[in-house]
């Protein structure tokens, strides 16, 4: 396994990567709405119209995945990211930007659909759950990655000038692609095979995260410069280290999976205070007698506690599908569901945030997304149950 291990954090890299381009905008939104005449949800849906792709074709992209061939989609994938960065950055009009990035959202499917899919065949019974929970903690390490970035080179680059940097960037990462082998499994994997019932509620879980998630670290930005005072790289370098702060929370996931199994009650024992916790901080974070620093802490602390949950369902997945082997196509079209579900929340998460705020205040904002937490809470309890009835040995 110890030479498996090289290749997995290089395709969990690449999702680093595929992420940073969904903070990508979200750190340069405010001179985006002024260049473009932007309202706040057209600025929320620019930066969300990255998983398009997702929230459109990730189911079916999942069960074609056996015929496009794991290298091939990974190789598409960061080849359209590449080039849709530099329409963008030579884009003349926002219908121009808005149908770039729409398409960036192709690439960005491809990639997501890809990687984790081969990180599960990859990676041995042992280690399948640890690699998977890395895997988890690609899209929040993005934002921070983009965010950071994005945040520290636009002052000295522009607007234009660091999505340049972005499309060069992935450029580069075609080169070792070129070289990956990735070994498919046998014809089996290109039957199509639709995932049990428990991985469905699961996924739609995890749709509820991403959609809270990007709702409150995609606008955080724009929240701090217009409520907090602060600057464009103090609010980039806050949501850069509040994304970041997932990172953490997958190596401790790691480390609570033992024996490459994750018991139903350890799930539990976890997403129960985390979520609850994260319920009550946000409101906190956004409410109006909060200061910059009490704010940054506040987000910081709901996005660990968030974080801690994710990684634990991306390393239940195969179990919930009922995956009997590394190949087992209901592993694809699992991760075809997460995609399609997760993407959707994150397509949906910034404008719709952007909507509540601009109708009813940011303090609206804190309350729904409360909401949200305690609902994927749900979602993950009865996922766990289902799978629990259908097969006691699975859970």
């Amino acid at each position: 396994m110890q030479k498996r291990w090289p290749t997995i954090i290089f395709l969990w890299l690449i999702g680093v990567l595929a992420a940073a381009q969904l903070a990508k905008f979200s750190s340069i939104a405010p001179l985006l709405r002024d260049r473009f005449d932007l309202s706040l949800p057209e600025a929320g849906l620019l930066i969300s119209l990255l998983e398009v792709g997702g929230g459109l074709f990730g189911f079916v992209a999942g069960m074609a995945l056996g015929w496009i061939n794991y290298r091939r989609s990974l190789l598409a994938g960061v080849a359209i990211l590449a080039a849709t960065s530099l329409l963008e950055a030579s884009a003349a009009s926002s219908t121009m930007l808005f149908a770039a990035r729409a398409v960036e959202g192709i690439g960005y499917l491809l990639v997501v659909i890809a990687a984790p899919t081969a990180i599960a065949a990859i990676a041995d019974d042992r280690n399948r759950a640890r690699a998977l929970a890395l895997w988890s903690s690609f899209v929040p390490v993005g934002i921070a990655v983009g965010s950071g970035v994005t945040s520290l080179g636009v002052a000295s680059l522009g607007a234009n000038g660091i999505m340049v940097l972005w499309a060069a960037v992935l450029a580069v990462t075609i080169v070792p692609l070129l070289r990956l082998h990735l070994r498919t499994g046998d014809n089996d994997s290109r039957r199509v095979v639709l995932p049990a019932p428990a991985a469905w509620v699961s996924t739609f879980a995890f749709g509820v995260y991403t959609l809270f998630l990007c709702a409150l670290t995609m606008l955080l930005p724009t929240f701090l410069m217009a409520e907090r005072a602060a600057a464009l790289n103090e609010a980039g370098l806050v949501a850069s280290v509040a994304s970041l702060s997932a990172l953490p929370a997958s190596g401790l996931a790691i480390l609570l999976i033992r024996r490459g199994q994750l018991s139903t009650g350890c799930l539990l024992m976890i997403a129960i205070p985390a979520l609850v916790g994260t319920a009550l901080l946000v409101p906190l974070a956004l409410a109006r007698s909060s200061d910059l620093a009490t704010t940054s802490i506040l987000v910081v602390g709901a996005v660990l506690l968030s974080g801690l949950v994710s990684p634990l369902m991306f390393a239940r997945l195969p179990i919930l599908a009922g995956a009997e082997s590394p190949h087992d196509p209901r592993i694809a079209t699992a991760n075809g569901l997460l995609t399609q579900f997760g993407a959707g929340g994150a397509l949906i998460g910034p404008p719709l945030g952007g909507l509540v705020a601009d109708e009813w205040g940011w303090t609206a904002l804190g309350a729904v997304i409360a909401g949200l937490a305690l609902l994927m809470l749900a979602g993950v309890a009865l996922s766990e149950w289902i799978a629990a009835r259908s097969s006691p040995i699975g859970a």
